[in-house]
């Protein structure tokens, strides 16, 4: 199967919501091959994620808005998402999720469990 490289930028984040959010990419079929913490002033952080996924039948952009999605429901709020994917040889693509996509995606994915 294929696979796609992904990249993840969420801020701000206290330091247990990047472990959180690390926790959900994870617990999305997504293999964490690096995080990167980066202050964002006092205790804040920029938390910059390089995963890879294998691509089954799903679009690129479904797979992104569930990590979203899954990332905002196990930190249990907003924080800026920035995403680009990127399978094989084909362009490299980027996605910006704003507070809009977090009230659409949060009611589109509403039946995922938090983890506990």
């Amino acid at each position: 199967m294929p696979h796609a490289q992904l990249y993840l930028s969420i801020a701000p984040l206290a330091p247990a919501e990047a472990e959180a959010a690390l926790a959900a990419v994870s617990a999305l079929q997504a293999r964490v091959v690096r995080a990167i913490r980066q202050s964002a002033g006092g205790e804040l952080l920029l938390l910059g994620i390089e995963a890879e996924r294998t691509v089954r039948d799903e679009s690129p952009v479904w797979c992104l808005d569930k990590l979203a999605a899954g990332v905002w429901n196990e930190i249990g709020r907003y924080a800026r998402i920035s995403a680009s994917w990127q399978q094989g040889d084909e362009d490299e693509h980027w996605y910006e999720y704003g507070e809009e996509d977090y009230q659409r995606l949060m009611r589109a994915f509403r039946l995922m469990k938090r983890r506990a």
